[in-house]
């Protein structure tokens, strides 16, 4: 049991030993960041209508109308079926002060998300489905189809920031940058959404120029990464 005991110190104290010889990693951790510029080909917009009424069946039944009337207009516009899904229905009680009176009715809503792959006819097919009774479009986002080439793109251009930026830290030190020992991403791309609102009845007669920006999507990537020193 002594004899036991022994090994067991001895080879705890050759542990403490190993370990206090073994010196502490020389490193130097930089995040490096990037970003692409992309101009979307692509946007999803949010279209509904929302009907009234002191019967609820026939708000529903309003809205239904409605929606057929823009389920409708999207083909006659050449937007595939693929493109078009129904996000969001609702029907509330709705109460109002009429000179005193309180009135009770249901307001029934119901909106189409669409895809449109053309952006040159955004405007054209706002305006139809305008005339075709939407009343609320909710937002408007722009998107790029190749999403995964920019963003490998702009996490490529990272680590080469970061790889830079590790060797200008050495080289102020009069030493220079080894292997990576470790690398991780901090953040994903920002996704920027723009907002778009329109009424029924607006008089598009009055201009034929574009009046949506497209503007551009910035695509953003983040590593940090620790090199040894040498």
């Amino acid at each position: 049991m002594k004899r036991f005991g022994l090994a067991v110190l001895l080879c705890a104290l050759g542990v403490h030993a190993w370990a206090a010889d073994e010196k502490p990693a020389k490193l130097v951790r930089v995040t490096g960041t990037a970003e692409v510029k992309v101009i979307p080909d692509r946007a999803v917009i949010d279209v509904g209508v929302e009907k009234e009424d002191a019967s609820a069946v026939i708000a529903k039944r309003s809205a239904d109308t409605a929606t057929r009337r823009l389920l409708a207009a999207l083909k006659q516009n050449g937007i595939a079926d693929k493109d078009v899904q129904t996000s969001y229905l609702s029907l509330q009680p709705q109460q109002h002060k009429v000179k005193g009176i309180t009135v009770r009715t249901f307001a029934a809503g119901e909106t189409l998300t669409i895809t449109v792959r053309d952006l040159s006819r955004l405007d054209g097919l706002l305006e139809a489905l305008i005339k075709a009774g939407g009343n609320q479009i909710d937002s408007l986002r722009y998107e790029t189809s190749d999403l995964r080439k920019y963003r490998d793109q702009a996490r490529e251009m990272a680590v080469k920031a970061a790889h830079e930026k590790a060797e200008a830290l050495a080289k102020a030190l009069g030493q220079e940058i080894g292997k990576a020992s470790s690398i991780e991403e901090t953040n994903t791309d920002a996704v920027f959404n723009y907002g778009y609102n329109a009424l029924a009845g607006v008089d598009y007669k009055t201009t034929r120029e574009p009046s949506i920006a497209v503007g551009q999507k910035s695509i953003s990537a983040s590593v940090t990464v620790a090199f040894d020193l040498i």
